[in-house]
């Protein structure tokens, strides 16, 4: 239901899916799905964006998750041309899939992952097909070599500004490992390389513009351990089936982290010092970002609690008005902004009962400083039973304003036996005055075979009161066949 003041649009409607899995050997898996429906999906974590980037939330459908593993691209490296969340989801919101087909496995040495998934024509957008295609050769004891490729076509028919074509990625990636290096010690060199053709018809762009590519070598040992890393995208950087926070830019990052344990100790297991560089530079190498991050100590105690302080020297240079809150309420001026962040991070040992996290900020920010709580509690009574409420708390003075948010989040899981299971989730936060439930029963009749139920409500803030803006129901039922 769709509510419009106080009048609601009521559909209901019976629908079905099919999904079919076969293995072809031993080692590859094919799935096929039709009309494919994500309605018991938890919802994302919701989250209050201060930053001038878009966030990457996880994906969570289990069609998408199946294999990600073997998608993963140059992980560690901050390149994401193969985003599965682009597909049948747009700002959030689910696109109806058609049908999908997924082959997952090996062959031989080599890792093979593919899909192609179509989705329906909507309001708002065309219908549009997918293909992602990943291939992983290991090569000598632990090293890989790999190429990934995607396309997205999207069928003409409304008008489109400007234009679009199919639009095709290609990225490369390389994985040199030793666990032998100085004897016992690892050494690892990732490089990779991602290009794209013209988003649109009209765009006029080199190779160097639609490409990002970087190299990172890693010294993952104890007590010392460090990384340096380099990267470049360029300023037409934007894979369509993938996700980009930031282009134009070239990066340089050296880490260095000394962790001894202390094997003698019965209060202490581990203590940690960590600084980092991050240098983020436009590519005619003036300076845009730079954090220098020092961790002047952190301590993991043998009852597995931790505590840690980091400090961190920021600069962002502003060549833009932003509008932080997207309201037009305060704007940040063009300029260059130098500030330091102090933050103490505790965490209670995931073992007890009761499980609370706590992270404190203190920062300069943009043009005033910024002070930020956030605070998660977990309270698991009985097994099965896991409850847990996270505040965030941030105050906001700036010289063009000032302004507080918060944001409630509430999670209960039940598992009442090993076929009966219940979820609620509820958030709020107060920049966009909405509050969300999502509830979801599932009873499993036999491991494959599923009965959902699913209740989403959501409320919006209008003078005073909350207004419902949408109400779902939703009954799912699963079968599997085995033959």
């Amino acid at each position: 239901e769709n509510a419009s003041g106080n009048e609601y649009d009521k559909n209901a409607n019976i629908d079905g899916g099919l999904d079919v899995n076969y293995n072809i050997t031993s080692g590859l898996k094919a799935s096929l799905t039709l009309n494919t429906d994500f309605a018991e999906t938890e919802v994302d974590e919701r989250q209050i964006n201060l930053t001038r980037f878009p966030i990457r939330f996880p994906e969570k459908r289990d069609f998408f998750l199946e294999g990600a593993n073997i998608f993963k691209f140059a992980s560690s490296s901050g390149v994401y041309p193969y985003f599965s969340r682009k597909i049948g989801l747009q700002s959030g919101n689910p696109v109806p899939i058609l049908y999908g087909g997924r082959i997952i496995g090996k062959i031989g040495k080599i890792e093979v992952a593919a899909k192609q998934v179509k989705t329906r024509e909507t309001d708002f957008i065309n219908s549009e097909d997918f293909s992602v295609i990943r291939l992983k050769q290991n090569f000598l004891k632990e090293s890989s070599i790999g190429i990934l490729y995607t396309r997205r076509h999207t069928k003409k028919g409304k008008i489109f500004i400007p234009p679009f074509h199919n639009r095709n990625t290609l990225g490369l990636d390389l994985s040199l490992n030793t666990s032998t290096f100085l004897t016992n010690k690892n050494l690892q060199f990732q490089a990779f390389a991602v290009i794209h053709n013209p988003t649109s018809l009209g765009e006029i762009s080199s190779i160097w513009d639609r490409s990002a590519r970087g190299i990172r070598f890693n010294f993952p040992n104890d007590p010392w351990s460090g990384s340096l890393s380099y990267r470049e995208f360029g300023n037409s950087y934007d894979p369509a089936v993938g996700f980009s926070r930031r282009n134009s830019f070239r990066r340089v990052e050296p880490r260095v982290r000394f962790s001894p344990i202390l094997e003698n100790s019965s209060i202490i297991r581990e203590l940690q010092w960590e600084l980092s560089f991050e240098n983020l530079m436009s590519l005619q190498w003036k300076k845009l970002t730079q954090n220098i991050r020092l961790t002047p100590l952190s301590i993991r105690f043998e009852s597995g609690d931790e505590i840690s302080y980091q400090i961190i020297r920021n600069f962002e240079k502003l060549d833009y008005y932003f509008d932080i809150l997207g309201d037009n309420s305060i704007i940040i001026p063009i300029g260059n902004y130098t500030n330091w962040l102090h933050q103490i991070e505790l965490e209670t040992s995931n073992y007890r009962k009761i499980v609370y996290e706590v992270e404190i900020n203190t920062e300069g920010f943009w043009s005033g400083n910024r002070t930020e709580y956030q605070n998660n509690l977990t309270f698991r009574p009985y097994p099965g039973i896991n409850l847990s409420l996270g505040y965030i708390y941030s105050k906001v003075n700036l010289k063009e304003g000032s302004f507080n948010t918060n944001l409630i989040r509430f999670l209960g899981d039940f598992d009442f036996s090993p076929f009966i299971s219940f979820s609620s989730n509820i958030q709020y936060d107060d920049i966009s005055k909405q509050i969300g439930m999502n509830n979801r029963f599932k009873y499993t009749v036999t491991p494959g075979s599923d009965i959902y139920f699913v209740y989403n409500h959501n409320w919006i803030e209008d003078k005073g009161k909350y207004i419902t803006t949408s109400i779902l129901g939703a009954t799912k039922i699963t079968y599997t066949q085995r033959f």
